[in-house]
């Protein structure tokens, strides 16, 4: 039985190195790291992808990340994975918008006072004027 699951995201043209900073914070949660060009595999599915999280999942080896036509989507067979792939689109949006959000404040002169992630998994960001 086949759990290979494409997700697409809701972010268009991303900026590589804001998904990239959103993937290494979760590759950490989840206990791995980030790598480029990575065939990720599943249950009779194999897919090349710009970017991956290695794992030994009981039925694949990641999740991964490709692009096409500039919408991002996640590649995985998540039966048994510690996320589903939705659940993965949705932290990966998440931290992907607190980088773009970090990123936007400082080129307009705001400085990033502190993050916190709260109870609920939600993300504060507390923004000052220099």
């Amino acid at each position: 039985m086949s759990h290979w699951t494409v997700c697409k995201i809701n972010i268009k043209n991303p900026n590589m190195q804001i998904l990239r900073y959103a993937l290494e914070m979760l590759a950490k949660e989840l206990g791995s790291y980030v790598v480029e060009n990575f065939e990720v595999k599943g249950w009779n599915h194999r897919r090349v992808c710009q970017f991956a999280i290695p794992m030994k999942l009981p039925y694949g080896n990641g999740y991964g990340i490709v692009i096409e036509n500039g919408e991002l989507k996640v590649v995985v067979d998540d039966h048994g994975a510690p996320m589903s792939a939705t659940e993965f689109a949705n932290k990966l949006t998440q931290y992907y918008m607190l980088y773009a959000v970090m990123v936007a404040s400082q080129q307009l002169g705001y400085q990033v006072a502190q993050v916190n992630k709260l109870e609920s998994g939600a993300i504060l960001v507390d923004i000052i004027t220099p």
